[in-house]
């Protein structure tokens, strides 16, 4: 597979990498064209060239992949100029390091009004997302079209179990009334957002009821309830842009993460 295929396909599955392109050489250098996609572990597909410059530029790809900035950076390979690195070559090459971060992958937990709204919005957005549901008639691919998935079953727990929650996963509970067991059931996973549509006296009461389930408090600290950002959202669509814009918020803020913490 071409270089360029790979990066096409990693994005088309919402991967987080860095792609390094050499965008300026000039004397003496490794190599005058070369491209290098970088993972947030520092291993690498492709090459700018190899020896000490390679390295430095994967180095700094990491570092920009845990920013979330794409960069330009530059190197004189000559240890003897001031501010050169230790190669002989005596070039100086620039680098242009883009950052491909992924893309919230939203959970709608319900499938009611809410739901279909907030799928609309993800449509626009090209935000990936599935549905997870106990009734049969709510949750269909006419009312989703460009759902990824949809998990149905009469216990819903098992259906949002199926959705594979992982560190990129948005989860939002819009259920009729199943909160506490979706909520309870997504905890267990190290997602990236967990959010509850529900009253106050609702998510107190949905909170009393888990604590007293074995949920720990550090558990129920990650659940944001209500949700939304504060833009006096009255109307289904408005509500869902409210979620949908704390959903782009947290996910700008959320930094990946670092190479020593997935290796835990």
């Amino acid at each position: 597979m071409l270089l360029m295929e790979k990066v096409a396909m990693l994005a088309r599955q919402n991967e987080t990498f860095a792609l390094a392109m050499i965008i300026e050489s000039r004397g003496s250098t490794p190599r005058h064209v070369g491209k290098m996609i970088v993972y947030r572990d520092g291993s690498i597909e492709g090459t700018v060239g190899g020896g000490l410059a390679e390295f430095y530029i994967i180095q700094e790809s990491v570092n920009a992949l845990q920013n979330g900035k794409s960069k330009i950076v530059e190197y004189k390979l000559n240890k003897h100029a001031k501010d050169g690195i230790q190669m002989n070559c005596g070039g100086t090459l620039r680098v242009f390091i883009e950052v491909y971060t992924s893309r919230p992958e939203l959970v709608l937990a319900g499938a009611g009004h809410l739901a279909h709204a907030l799928s609309k919005l993800a449509d626009s957005l090209e935000y990936p997302y599935c549905v997870v549901d106990d009734r049969v008639g709510y949750a269909t691919k006419e009312r989703f079209p460009n759902a990824t998935n949809i998990f149905v079953n009469e216990e819903i727990g098992e259906a949002l179990l199926a959705a594979n929650l992982n560190e990129k996963s948005y989860v939002l509970i819009v259920t009729k009334d199943r909160d506490d067991i979706v909520l309870k059931t997504a905890l267990q996973f190290p997602i990236a957002y967990i959010g509850m549509v529900a009253s106050k006296r609702k998510t107190i009461s949905i909170i009393e009821k888990l604590k007293g389930e074995g949920v720990t408090a550090e558990q129920l600290e990650q659940v944001r309830s209500p949700i939304g950002l504060e833009i006096g959202s009255e109307t289904t669509v408005e509500i869902a842009i409210a979620i949908i814009g704390e959903i782009i918020k947290v996910s700008r803020e959320h930094k990946p993460l670092r190479v020593e913490q997935l290796s835990r």
